[in-house]
Protein backbone atom coordinates (compact mmCIF):
# COMPACT_ATOMS: atom_id res chain seq x y z
CA UNK A 1 0.00 0.00 0.00
CA UNK A 2 1.34 3.51 -0.69
CA UNK A 3 1.84 5.94 1.69
CA UNK A 4 1.28 9.16 -1.20
CA UNK A 5 -2.59 10.06 -1.24
CA UNK A 6 -3.96 10.77 -4.59
CA UNK A 7 -5.07 14.01 -5.93
CA UNK A 8 -7.91 15.49 -5.04
CA UNK A 9 -7.82 17.88 -7.88
CA UNK A 10 -7.19 17.77 -11.90
CA UNK A 11 -3.71 19.09 -12.79
CA UNK A 12 -3.63 21.06 -16.40
CA UNK A 13 -2.68 18.24 -18.47
CA UNK A 14 0.79 18.47 -20.12
CA UNK A 15 0.99 19.41 -23.62
CA UNK A 16 -1.89 22.17 -22.84
CA UNK A 17 -1.11 25.40 -24.63
CA UNK A 18 -1.40 28.47 -22.19
CA UNK A 19 -0.69 31.97 -22.09
CA UNK A 20 0.04 34.35 -19.20
CA UNK A 21 0.91 38.02 -18.60
CA UNK A 22 4.60 38.63 -18.39
CA UNK A 23 4.73 42.69 -17.57
CA UNK A 24 3.16 44.48 -20.92
CA UNK A 25 3.52 41.63 -22.55
CA UNK A 26 1.97 37.68 -22.77
CA UNK A 27 3.92 34.74 -22.88
CA UNK A 28 2.86 31.46 -24.88
CA UNK A 29 3.87 28.37 -24.38
CA UNK A 30 2.81 24.42 -23.35
CA UNK A 31 2.43 22.55 -20.11
CA UNK A 32 5.49 20.28 -19.69
CA UNK A 33 4.60 19.00 -16.20
CA UNK A 34 3.99 19.70 -12.56
CA UNK A 35 7.03 21.72 -10.96
CA UNK A 36 5.76 22.42 -7.34
CA UNK A 37 2.07 20.36 -6.30
CA UNK A 38 -0.24 22.76 -4.50
CA UNK A 39 -3.50 22.13 -2.88
CA UNK A 40 -5.75 23.57 -5.96
CA UNK A 41 -5.28 23.45 -9.79
CA UNK A 42 -4.57 27.77 -9.09
CA UNK A 43 -1.74 27.38 -6.11
CA UNK A 44 0.09 24.48 -7.81
CA UNK A 45 3.15 25.70 -10.01
CA UNK A 46 3.73 24.39 -13.97
CA UNK A 47 6.83 23.60 -15.90
CA UNK A 48 5.93 25.29 -19.47
CA UNK A 49 8.01 25.47 -22.50
CA UNK A 50 7.85 28.74 -23.91
CA UNK A 51 6.98 29.20 -27.50
CA UNK A 52 8.73 32.70 -28.15
CA UNK A 53 11.23 33.29 -25.63
CA UNK A 54 14.16 35.64 -26.51
CA UNK A 55 17.82 35.20 -26.12
CA UNK A 56 19.11 35.45 -22.98
CA UNK A 57 15.67 33.91 -21.53
CA UNK A 58 15.15 30.44 -20.32
CA UNK A 59 13.30 27.99 -22.92
CA UNK A 60 11.66 26.51 -19.73
CA UNK A 61 9.48 28.69 -16.85
CA UNK A 62 6.90 28.59 -14.14
CA UNK A 63 3.91 29.69 -12.94
CA UNK A 64 1.12 29.10 -10.66
CA UNK A 65 -1.95 27.60 -12.25
CA UNK A 66 -3.85 30.99 -11.33
CA UNK A 67 -1.74 32.80 -13.45
CA UNK A 68 -2.37 30.52 -17.08
CA UNK A 69 -5.15 30.66 -19.88
CA UNK A 70 -5.62 27.91 -21.52
CA UNK A 71 -6.00 28.12 -25.06
CA UNK A 72 -8.66 27.17 -27.09
CA UNK A 73 -7.52 25.07 -30.48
Amino acid sequence: MSTKQASAFETIPVGTDVTWHYRSAIGHGTITGVHKHGTTADDTMYSIRQHDHHPGEPAIVHHYGKALTRVAK
